[in-house]
């Protein structure tokens, strides 16, 4: 088995395989690939990043001594070459129980215990993208639009795969309902007038 990290940013990319030669690619915690391999493989897969879809391709190899090799391109450029992977399988994380119970508890509109939860599961999984979804989903219940708003531009900071979700999942009516969202949302989730917000909640 073999396994490596490599880290760009706010983006934190894992590869191993099994004796089987089964490839795995493993991207801030969520699979984006799997394949079956011998000599090599490529993966694909797109991040969007400051609200535009980066195009990624990892490609496996083996050299002439039998070290396995990985080559990384962003939107074409390659960003790192031959790099080594080496012997191991993946690190175990500790379970994170907080995330499920806190989604549970949202689903089931305890909303003020499930933030709480959520909370706790962003100490073990700071970079999960889906936790910050559904804290947005909670703060949106909640009619609290910037926590929502901050949530968000969290999640998608971090790769939110369901990009869709934001414009569809229910829970999140209330935000899309506010006047600064279509702002929010022109930006790619990065930019919005706070001030304008603390004054309309001011004047209601």
């Amino acid at each position: 088995m073999h396994y490596k990290k490599i880290t760009l940013e706010d983006v934190i990319i894992e590869f191993h395989n099994n004796w089987l030669g089964k490839e795995t690619v493993i991207v801030n915690g969520h699979v984006v690939s799997k394949k079956s391999s011998v000599w090599g493989a490529h993966h694909d897969f797109t991040l969007l990043e400051n609200g535009h879809p980066m195009n990624y391709i990892l490609t496996t190899k083996v050299n002439g001594e039998m070290q396995v090799l990985i080559d990384l391109r962003k939107n074409g450029k390659i960003i790192r070459e031959d790099v080594a992977v080496g012997f191991g399988g993946r690190p175990k994380m500790p379970k994170n129980n907080f995330k499920k119970k806190g989604i549970e508890l949202i689903r089931s509109y305890a909303i003020r215990e499930g933030i709480t939860e959520l909370k706790k599961s962003l100490e073990l999984s700071p970079k999960d993208a889906e936790i910050y979804f559904h804290l947005a989903c909670a703060y949106s219940i909640e009619e609290e639009v910037i926590n929502g708003f901050e949530s968000l531009k969290m999640a998608v900071k971090y790769h939110l795969q369901n990009m869709e979700a934001i414009l569809n999942e229910d829970m999140l009516a209330y935000l899309r309902m506010n006047e600064e969202f279509e702002n929010f949302l022109n930006s790619g989730f990065t930019e919005y007038d706070k001030e304008k917000i603390l004054s309309r909640d001011e004047e209601s």
